[in-house]
């Protein structure tokens, strides 16, 4: 009934409208045909992930006019490829126009990912210690890590893992190990970390004098002993000092606490773990 009506199908085709004009007396009626075109099939491609600063190649699939959105980011917004550099993840949008004007668009994400940073932690000294715990940094999400030993010795309980423990060290040398992070899409970054371990260092003097130097018989790495036996002799071979559990608190007195005379003295050491060791400590205060 009214001459600039909308009219709204259901599918493409041809269709024909009959307009028709009737008087009390006469009508007309005209006919106009309109065609119903689909939306053109458009493409802006598979998601995608890009490693910060990077570039990515964005290209659409279709047939007609091109239009890339945000067109801030892309260097060329009107055609069917372009190349973008995002500094967050974004999603980018291409709008399709054919030859009969119908408009269709697609959207492809393109995430962005940190750089990995490796950090092995620091390098450390062991007295005596042939484990340890292995402390990286936290990997970030989408990361992975390896440890690798590229000199000494040591076996990593987890290699995958940016903590773990380390176990079967080299004594007085450097146990050199690579900490590698990767993230399948930005070049993998690594760092290096070295663990010296000492020897057990055994004094061959104390100075009981009350300053702080010297003052015990101190073994450096008595810990990696388990419990530990010490006992100590005189010149004549009569034993002067016992201790079944010992903790590096041994200061030069008998078994009665008195000061045991300067001379040198004869020790024998026996360990949990089945070390043995003897030798000889001079007392001087």
């Amino acid at each position: 009934h009214h001459p600039d009506a909308v009219v709204t199908v259901d599918q493409v085709g041809t269709y024909d409208f009959a307009w028709t004009e009737v008087n009390s007396t006469c009508q007309s009626t005209d006919i106009i045909r309109v065609i119903f075109h689909p939306l053109p099939d458009v493409s802006a491609g598979n998601d995608t992930i890009l490693c910060e600063g990077g570039t990515v190649q964005l290209r659409a699939l279709g047939t007609g006019s091109f239009y890339w959105m945000p067109e801030d980011i892309v260097t060329n917004p009107d055609t069917i490829a372009t190349e973008a550099s995002p500094l967050v993840p974004t999603n980018f949008i291409v709008t399709l126009t054919d030859q009969y004007g119908c408009v269709n668009s697609d959207t492809v994400q393109v995430d962005v990912w940190d750089m990995p940073v490796a950090d092995a932690g620091p390098d450390r000294i062991l007295e005596y210690l042939l484990e340890t715990e292995v402390v990286a940094a936290d990997l970030k999400i989408h990361e992975t890590g390896l440890w690798t030993r590229l000199e000494g010795t040591g076996e990593f309980s987890d290699p995958d893992s940016s903590t773990t423990t380390i176990s079967g060290l080299t004594i007085n040398d450097d146990n050199i190990f690579l900490w590698k992070v990767t993230n399948g899409v930005c070049p993998a970054d690594s760092d290096l970390l070295v663990i010296r371990v000492n020897d057990l260092v055994i004094p061959t003097l104390i100075t009981p004098n009350g300053d702080p130097y010297n003052e015990y018989f101190e073994l450096r790495g008595i810990e990696t002993l388990g419990r530990t036996e010490l006992i100590v002799f005189d010149r004549r071979g009569a034993q002067v000092y016992k201790s079944t559990n010992y903790h590096n608190d041994w200061n030069g007195l008998d078994y009665n606490g008195n000061p045991l005379p300067d001379d040198t003295y004869f020790y024998v050491i026996k360990s949990q773990n089945g070390k043995s060791l003897s030798g000889f400590i001079v007392i001087r205060r």
